[in-house]
């Protein structure tokens, strides 16, 4: 169970890290762009453009290991008195670029990024996650009418191997858009290995299915409104042990079947052509076949951006989360769960500060800081682990060429 209580810990770490990367990148625009907005107009004669840019970050982690995806007595960090596990992860990769003209109206963007991943601390418990990547996409980009965004066609291959075979596995996406107003992705995941029984659902093939509308409009002159709702349907493989299959009540070869709802509302506002604040309402709820993975989620946010310059800006966030897993009673200190026991119950408060410093057109240096604290009311001292602060820290150094 301990290479069951890494693996959640460190894909949330990775989703983290790609969330932070996009987010870098996309910041400035996402809280002014329009959903319906054209982007700039390319001269017929513009030739094809080949781009090369790298990055190298450093990330320390003070808690890779967050629990298990099941039931939180199986993992390893049950009772013990010092959970969390700290460690290093540096990172360096390189995505080379092209963007080609076919036709008239009609752009494909090709796109290659190997990435190397190395681990460490933990007295060499982490070496086994070192890992290497290989990612390439494609994106198609027609845009028939001058006065509406292009329909875009994407798809994205990843190959990701780690020490530890166990984690090998291929990922494919494809991607159907209009403009931001409407999208349709579709995610295969699959390990090498479909045979052997796994001890979690993060270790075992999956295919989602997600369709997401956004809705962009003024409010008076300097504020900006947005909701978004997005419904995914997911479908796991089979392929689990008998402790995963006694806990979660799923029959031998019955597939786990979820259905996902996101929405979210934000309210941006902007002060000066320097500050610009936005106030956010996130809802997640999972509804699926095992009632253990039944859940809804709810996370107000505030966040501050502050442009320095070009290319040098810095936002602040503040972020209250609760969860409430609706298939999950606690126990009470005696090891019992009572008739009327309540379900369990998260809260967090997280934190996250960026700053973002370009040198020049070729440099560009990322610090960002997040800590999430987290308080469970599972009153079990067994399970005091789930209440636990979480710190990640990252430097960032991207070169663009």
């Amino acid at each position: 169970m301990k290479k069951a209580a890494f693996s959640l810990g460190l894909c949330l770490l990775t989703f983290i890290h790609l969330g932070v990367s996009s987010l870098c990148a996309q910041l400035q625009t996402e809280l002014g762009r329009s959903l319906l907005e054209k982007e700039p107009e390319k001269p017929e004669t513009e030739s094809a453009a080949l781009t090369v840019n790298a990055h190298l970050s450093n990330t320390f982690n003070n808690h890779i290991e967050l629990g298990l995806s099941v039931d939180p007595y199986t993992s390893s960090l049950a009772g013990e008195d010092d959970p969390q596990l700290s460690g290093l992860i540096n990172r360096f990769g390189v995505t080379l670029g092209g963007d080609l003209p076919i036709a008239d109206k009609l752009r494909v963007q090709l796109q290659y990024t190997p990435q190397v991943e190395n681990y460490s601390g933990a007295e060499g418990k982490l070496n086994e996650f070192d890992a290497f990547s290989n990612t390439l996409s494609t994106e198609l980009n027609f845009k028939p009418v001058t006065s509406l965004p292009p329909l875009v066609a994407s798809y994205q291959l990843q190959r990701f191997v780690r020490t530890l075979d166990v984690y090998n596995n291929i990922e494919q996406r494809l991607g159907l858009r209009f403009g931001r107003v409407l999208e349709y992705n579709f995610r295969l995941h699959r390990f090498d290995d479909e045979d052997s029984r796994r001890e979690d659902f993060l270790l075992v093939g999956s295919n989602n299915h997600k369709v997401t509308t956004r809705l962009q409009f003024g409010i008076l002159k300097q504020m900006l409104g947005k909701l978004e709702y997005g419904i995914e349907r997911g479908s796991y493989q089979t392929n689990l042990n008998n402790l995963i299959l006694g806990i979660t009540g799923l029959e031998d070869n019955e597939r786990r079947k979820d259905w996902r709802h996101i929405g979210s509302a934000k309210l941006i506002q902007v002060a000066t052509e320097r500050l610009m604040f936005q106030e956010e309402i996130n809802l997640f709820l999972n509804r699926s076949n095992v009632d253990f993975f039944n859940f809804v989620s709810t996370e107000v946010a505030a966040s501050a951006f502050y442009r320095l310059e070009t290319g040098r800006w810095l936002r602040f966030r503040l972020s209250r989360l609760w969860v409430v897993f609706e298939g999950r009673q606690i126990l009470d200190e005696s090891g019992i769960i009572s008739e009327d026991a309540p379900n369990r119950r998260d809260a967090q408060i997280g934190a996250n500060i960026q700053l973002n410093w370009q040198f020049n057109q070729y440099f560009t240096l990322n610090a960002d800081y997040q800590m999430t604290q987290n308080r469970t009311n599972e009153e079990d001292p067994f399970l005091d682990f789930l209440n636990y602060t979480h710190t990640i820290a990252t430097l960032t150094l991207r070169g663009e060429y």
